[in-house]
């Protein structure tokens, strides 16, 4: 037999190992192309991650702390660390106001207590301090005449209907004056006219630090911004002084408006009230 003539030629070789390779990778190849089909597809790609995606979220919902609490933990504190200063300067502000503010309160709601009790001891036990009682400073004032003591920092006088700036006192100028008055007779009419109870006016405004105590007159009121504690006879002085003020330095009619009458009513402010102490009779 001629061994030549049996054996297959080179060409016919390749032909038999490229049939055999298209054999063994046909089923390669369609799983490629069927991925390949579902990475083109948003839709299908979608259906596929999807599930993945929503089932590794649920693990770091249930094991966030333990993957991740650590790692966390030590970039918050490095960052703390890293901006102290910077937590400093915008906390303190707000804190400081705060901290003022309950300071004050306390010191009212004090000041307002030893009123109370000191008028009840008064009327049950001492008939002798009537007359000190009546014309002479509380005993509440004398006891804390070195704490927390109201200070006048601004006084306006404004006609009621307009809002309009007749006179104004302020220790530090402020350039906006006709437009606080305005804005303090929005106020004031605001909660007159929401928390209508007959012919009541409006006596108090907190903001603050800052109280504004509001004396009413007829046609116009005074608005008194100051810092402070305020006990009730404290109140009671400071009425009488503005009243006694008006009686002397305000014109009966007040509907011309000019720069004349609220320049006389500004000095008469800074007069009176310049060196005021709320606490002296």
């Amino acid at each position: 037999m001629n061994s030549s003539s049996s054996s297959p030629s080179p060409e016919e070789e390749a032909q038999l190992l490229e049939q055999l390779r298209q054999a063994l990778l046909s089923e390669d190849r369609k799983a490629v192309a069927a991925i390949r089909a579902i990475l083109e597809d948003e839709a299908q790609l979608s259906e596929k991650v999807s599930p993945i995606i929503r089932q590794h979220l649920a693990f770091i919902k249930e094991n966030f702390e333990g993957e991740y609490g650590i790692i966390i933990e030590e970039i918050v504190t490095k960052k703390l660390a890293d901006s102290q200063d910077e937590i400093v300067n915008m906390i303190f502000p707000k804190l400081n106001t705060i901290i003022k503010k309950f300071i004050t309160a306390q010191f009212q709601m004090l000041k307002e207590g030893i009123d109370t009790q000191i008028k009840t001891v008064q009327n049950r036990f001492s008939p002798k301090n009537i007359f000190s009682r009546f014309f002479g400073p509380s005993d509440s004032d004398l006891i804390l005449s070195q704490l927390d003591n109201p200070e006048v920092h601004e006084i306006y006088l404004v006609q009621r209907e307009s809002g309009l700036l007749l006179g104004s006192y302020a220790k530090e100028k402020n350039t906006d004056q006709d437009v606080i008055a305005g804005m303090l007779t929005a106020i004031k009419s605001f909660a007159e006219d929401a928390f209508n109870r007959g012919k009541e006016d409006l006596e108090m405004i907190q903001y603050e630090n800052y109280k504004i105590f509001l004396q009413n007159l007829p046609s116009y009121y005074f608005a008194v911004a100051m810092t402070g504690s305020i006990s009730t006879s404290e109140k009671e002085n400071l009425s009488n002084k503005l009243i006694t003020f008006a009686e002397v330095n305000v014109p009966f009619d007040t509907t011309d408006v000019n720069s004349t009458l609220t320049d006389r009513i500004s000095s008469a402010l800074a007069k009176h009230f310049d060196q005021f102490n709320i606490q002296q009779q």
